[in-house]
């Protein structure tokens, strides 16, 4: 404050150069558009992890579908082995109770 008792104002000089004024205007922009432009790509790279997340999800429900068909197919094929070794079996016991006795031995 000065003595007189009046209150002192902040105040632009006029001696402030054009060019500083200029290159803080330029300054200001390029800082404006440089985050615009990283906000755009924060953006890209936000939806591309919410398309990956979804694919991960698509891809864990068709292995969880695939696991399940494996183990019915799994499950199928040991009947059918089951099954086939009851029919060799009884195809045994059939062809040795049609061979004759060889008690003579060959011929």
């Amino acid at each position: 404050m000065s003595d007189s008792g009046e209150k002192e104002h902040w105040s632009v000089d006029k001696k402030i150069p054009a060019a500083l004024v200029i290159t803080l205007l330029l300054q200001t922009g390029g800082i404006v558009w440089w985050v615009s432009s990283l906000n755009s790509r924060v953006t890209v790279v936000e939806e591309k992890a919410i398309a990956t997340r979804l694919d991960i999800d698509k891809l864990k429900d068709v292995s969880g579908e695939a696991k399940e068909r494996f183990a019915r197919t799994e499950t199928t094929l040991i009947s059918v082995v089951e099954t086939t070794r009851r029919v060799e079996s009884k195809l045994d016991r059939l062809l040795d109770d049609r061979q004759p006795a060889r008690a003579n031995g060959p011929r």
